[in-house]
């Protein structure tokens, strides 16, 4: 009997020890081989149910040690679960196959390397630029969730487009550190003691290290020869025809030429490099000079101490060049931004067109500018150290927990599957006393534990870690420091997760009052503030305040962020709630569907914003007494909901007690008692019994 999908009949055990087109694992039909190594094998494949869609499986062959290889996918896959960004690929699955072999399932990105989409629609630097920051705001977010990629290039940050805009997304997260294998024939995953990584991207550190003693800043390097390749059309040092320990040399002990000079040794190759860029040759050589000369040079420091910090640092030194602003990757001369501020005032400057003007504005910067430039250098340096305690801390006393080394003491025994919740806990407990000296650095990593645990939906450990926090930061940086600010929007998001909405509108009026007063009244923070209060209002039963609330942040977040932006659409999906509420039918089924129908485009059908708007439009269906089509959205629903984020997630229970009352409302009262049952006990057993969901499920 054939396959349906595919039309290949092939069974599995025709072809022992190797995947073939039309081979079924669980839900998913095998489609085209994308990808083989030693070890593995990459391939697109048809998920068949309970939706149908393309998806990337990654199959390790046979050979291996199943259940060992099983118990690092599946801590591999707690930590990639815990991410949740429009630049980074989704982990959808992970398991084993009928005859033992691992597996992981992937969201497919039909996109190019970010290198070959840019030079085919030759993009411009500026574009270039404006590109890979999003990679940058990818990897930033990856390590703010303690994950580092190890392997970033061009293969591995494709490109599609959304709207007609270019979307980078970073995939392969944490492969290599699961197989410790070779996946495809440029990457080399090696031993423990051996190198891992690919050589032309690698760090020094981490060709140094075997990957044992790198952080987050062997990423920032990473991410530095990428751009360093956007921008010049070839890679910093080339390794080709060259024995591996001359590569291995090379790499760790001699510098990168800058990029307009690498341009300038291209010979031939310079003329293509330049007309993919929509230039000449002496244009594109005068565009690299100067600031991205200075910003790439930076990133790609030998001495991992003198790079960027961050990814966030590094993206943000490219976003002040784009602005004509000065950048930190250069000494802050007079001369060098009285020509900046020059640049940033092209009108004023040929309006009165004499060398007089250009005189006055370079005293007027260097006078004007010269306190700022050292307060900035100072708040540069206090953010960079901050961010480099950090990432050891993350680095030492979180990840490291992996390693058996690390976990073996006198009384314990390594843990092949630790838990994310367990490597908090212990990394928690490590910070009393350890930043007596450095609360901005003690600040910064209870916020990461404290969103981090807040993500997993332990919200009390989430709030004791960022009301400690918010003490610090009011201390140090003031109650108008951003940083201030979005920790006390936090701990209001947290009371109304903890359903204390008294608590929850006294933060967040607060916590907007001073968004408005110091970030503007359509700065992002400020947005996410009013939607969160409007959330809160809605609970209250305050519908006419939360709808006047609801319109005016969703006008300002549509001109401001975009209609079919995440924040936008959270919004519309708020406001539709408020009109169900209100008794508004067709404004309410208007926004539902105009909802789902952008989620499951931008953000995809597994996306936790979409399972709410495929809740959501259940809602309005029951009203409507279209039942059937409301069952049918709310069961598979819950059933993502129970494969994505587990049977006790929060999300999880509140989409038991949706289908719950939708069995009632149905006619089907013995499987809504038999799910309410289930729903009060987990409820009871993860929030208490006193919470306010627990007690609406006893009464329901």
């Amino acid at each position: 009997m054939q396959d349906e999908t595919s039309g290949i009949g092939a069974t599995r055990s025709q072809f022992p020890g190797r995947s073939v087109p039309g081979q079924a694992i669980g839900p998913y039909a095998l489609m085209e081989l994308i990808g083989e190594g030693g070890m593995g094998e990459v391939w697109v494949a048809e998920q068949k149910e309970p939706v149908r869609r393309r998806v990337a499986i990654k199959l390790i062959k046979s050979g291996m040690d199943t259940q060992e290889v099983v118990a690092r996918f599946e801590s591999e896959r707690q930590a990639l679960a815990l991410m949740d960004h429009p630049n980074i690929a989704k982990v959808f699955d992970a398991g084993s196959t009928p005859d033992g072999r691992p597996f992981f399932v992937m969201e497919y990105v039909a996109g190019l390397p970010i290198t070959t989409y840019c030079d085919k629609h030759k993009l411009t630097t500026q574009q270039r630029m404006e590109v890979f920051i999003h990679v940058c705001e990818g990897v930033q977010h990856a390590h703010q969730k303690a994950i580092i990629h190890r392997d970033l290039k061009p293969s591995n940050i494709l490109v599609s487009e959304v709207d007609g805009k270019p979307m980078p997304r970073i995939i392969d997260f944490g492969v290599a550190k699961a197989t410790s294998q070779r996946l495809t024939d440029q990457t080399m995953y090696t031993h423990v003691g051996a190198i891992l990584g690919t050589l032309e991207y690698m760090s020094p550190e981490q060709a140094d290290s075997a990957g044992q003693d790198i952080d987050t800043r062997t990423d920032v390097y990473s991410l530095g020869v990428v751009l360093y390749e956007l921008l010049v059309g070839a890679l910093p040092l080339d390794f080709r025809k060259m024995a591996f320990d001359q590569a291995m040399k090379i790499l760790r002990e001699e510098d990168a030429p800058k990029p307009s000079t690498k341009l300038r040794t291209l010979g031939d190759k310079s003329v293509i490099t330049a007309q993919n860029r929509g230039v000449e040759i002496p244009a594109l050589t005068r565009q690299l000079q100067g600031d991205p000369d200075a910003i790439v040079m930076k990133a790609v420091e030998k001495d991992r101490a003198r790079r960027y910090a961050t990814p966030l640092e590094f993206s943000a030194d490219l976003e002040r060049y784009l602005r004509n602003e000065p950048v930190r990757a250069r000494p802050a001369s007079a001369a060098y931004r009285a020509r900046k501020y020059v640049q940033r005032h092209t009108a004023l400057v040929a309006a009165t067109a004499t060398i007089f003007v250009v005189l006055v504005a370079a005293v007027i910067v260097s006078t004007w500018e010269a306190t700022r430039a050292r307060m900035a250098e100072r708040r540069a340096n206090s953010e960079a150290a901050v961010a480099k305690a950090t990432n050891d801390f993350l680095q030492n006393d979180l990840l490291a927990q992996a390693s058996s080394n690390k976990q073996a003491g006198l009384t314990t025994k390594p843990d092949p599957d630790l838990k994310v919740r367990t490597a908090l806990d212990r990394a928690a407990q490590h910070i009393e006393g350890k930043f007596a000296k450095q609360p901005e650095v003690e600040a910064a990593v209870r916020n990461t534990i404290g969103e981090t645990y807040r993500d997993l939906g332990l919200y009390s450990e989430a709030r004791t870690q960022l009301e400690q926090a918010l003490q610090l930061e009011n201390r140090t940086l003031g109650p108008d420091n951003p940083r201030t600010l979005r920790t006390f929007q936090l701990l209001g998001k947290i009371a109304s997760d903890q359903g204390d909405n008294p608590k929850a509108e006294a933060l967040l009026t607060e916590a907007l009052q001073h968004d408005q007063k110091t970030l503007g009244t359509e700065d992002r923070e400020t947005l996410a503030a009013a939607r969160t209060l409007a959330t809160v209002y809605w609970a209250e039963a305050k519908y006419a305040q939360a709808e006047a609330l609801d319109l005016q942040t969703l006008d300002a977040s549509r001109r401001v962020l975009g209609p079919e932006h995440p924040d936008t659409v959270a919004l519309m999906n708020n406001l539709a709630l408020v009109y169900g509420d209100e008794g508004k039918t067709a404004e309410t089924e208007s926004l539902r569907s105009q909802t789902l129908e952008i989620m499951r485009r931008v953000q995809g059908p597994e996306h936790p914003d979409t399972l709410m708007a495929m809740n959501n439009l259940a809602n309005v269906y029951f009203a409507e007494g279209k039942y059937e089509q409301a069952l049918a959205l709310r069961i598979q629903a819950l059933d993502l909901y129970r494969r994505l984020l587990g049977p006790e997630h929060p999300d999880t229970l509140r989409a038991m007690t949706n289908l719950a009352s939708s069995y009632n409302m149905a006619g089907k009262s013995s499987q809504a008692e038999a799910l309410d049952l289930e729903t009060l006990a987990l409820r009871r057993r993860v929030l208490g019994p006193e919470h306010p969901s627990t007690l609406n499920t006893m009464q329901g």
